[in-house]
């Protein structure tokens, strides 16, 4: 993650995957997060890393975004695609 981007806008996984997500915040205060499949990163300074798993267990397409202030509504999301 970088200041309100991150550096994949899509996740393609199959229904069923084990999702291992390692994000690293490479500037600013960030963290990555799914509603609903209730998961989410740290909260990580610049040059920390964070690794979550979570199973993608419904079909459909979800934002992942980052949670910080109004980072999200300045544009840091992405989808993940569950097929």
């Amino acid at each position: 993650g970088t200041n309100y981007a991150f550096s994949e806008g899509e996740i393609r996984v199959q229904k069923g995957d084990t999702v291992r997500i390692n994000f690293t915040s490479q500037e600013g205060f960030h963290d990555w997060v799914v509603d609903e499949f209730d998961v989410a990163t740290k909260k990580l300074q610049a040059g920390e890393s964070d690794m979550i798993e979570f199973v993608a267990d419904e079909v459909g397409t979800f934002e992942y975004y980052c949670s910080v202030g109004n980072h999200r509504e300045m544009g840091m999301v992405g989808t993940l695609i569950v097929e």
